[in-house]
């Protein structure tokens, strides 16, 4: 445990899920068996930890520890480090600056989110049927966990349009989250060094959308149909005193409501297609000036 995984293995997996664990114990088991649970096998993950739980040998215990495509890692990140520095963007360059990558394909998760079990099917799929393919993302999502442990869906975030600036697709940044990317490994050669994820503080709350817009400038981001992962808002990973947390669950029951009105209009709507009445009243709105 806690350990630079050994280069000399052989074998590269397809894919590589770089995992980011920052003292969330409960989050992350629930983490890692989502990827232990994948239907598609050929991958490897490396976790990377903070230290706090590789001290206490929590990593041990997990029956994923027994799994030999799981690498754990203790991060070697000081508290100066996490001071000046977009941790998780550091923690993302670390494990290709150490060369720890593997495999051809690489995907992102962090403690508090969730790998659905077809996810990675669903992209190597995607690469299969399109092998131009160096970018891609899929659909997620975002939920909220309250502290009564309440799911709560606050929107779907869905792949539907190319993206990226070099085919003049659809904005990133604040649009595709880190949870939906999937790229080549060679992708991140466009880079002028080996910051690839941004490190600087001042992104830090956009860093996955720089780093996306910055590959967007060289590669198309091709849509996937498929949803791959939940990107979850909980209480551990918000340090404002459950300040933002509550504002979200707000958003969510609202927007739940929103959803069930649109629903009920749907089949109110659905209704009057059938009856021949909304025909009508297009008819009667076509003949009045003041109604179109």
């Amino acid at each position: 445990m806690g350990r630079i995984p050994d280069l000399g293995q052989t074998g590269m997996p397809f894919f590589t899920c770089i995992v980011l664990s920052h003292d969330k114990p409960a989050r992350v088991a629930e983490a890692l068996a989502s990827l232990a649970a994948q239907t598609f096998t050929d991958w490897e993950a490396i976790v990377f930890d903070s230290g706090v739980l590789t001290d206490r040998g929590f990593f041990e215990n997990l029956l994923v520890a027994k799994d030999p495509r799981f690498q754990f890692v203790r991060s070697w990140e000081t508290e100066e480090l996490r001071r000046s520095k977009t941790i998780a963007s550091w923690c993302f360059n670390e494990c290709f600056r150490q060369k720890m990558v593997r495999g051809t394909w690489v995907t992102y998760l962090c403690d508090d989110d969730l790998l659905y079990p077809g996810a990675l099917a669903a992209f190597h799929d995607h690469v299969q049927n399109h092998p131009q393919t160096r970018v891609m993302y899929a659909s997620i999502d975002m939920t909220v966990i309250n502290p009564q442990g309440e799911r709560l869906l606050l929107r779907e975030s869905i792949a539907r349009e190319m993206k990226g600036a070099c085919c003049r697709g659809g904005r990133l940044d604040g649009e595709v989250d880190y949870l939906q990317l999937c790229h080549h490994v060679d992708a991140l050669n466009v880079f002028p060094n080996d910051e690839y994820w941004p490190e600087d503080r001042a992104v830090i709350r956009h860093a996955d959308g720089v780093f996306l817009e910055q590959i967007g400038r060289h590669f198309p981001i091709e849509p996937v149909d498929a949803k791959i992962g939940e990107n979850r808002k909980v209480p551990e990973s918000l340090n404002d005193g459950g300040e933002r947390l509550a504002v979200l669950e707000r958003l969510c029951r609202r927007a739940e409501r929103i959803r069930r009105l649109r629903k009920r209009l749907g089949i109110v709507d659905g209704m009057l297609v059938r009856s021949g009445v909304a025909g009508l009243i297009r008819s009667v709105a076509r003949r009045m000036p003041g109604l179109r």
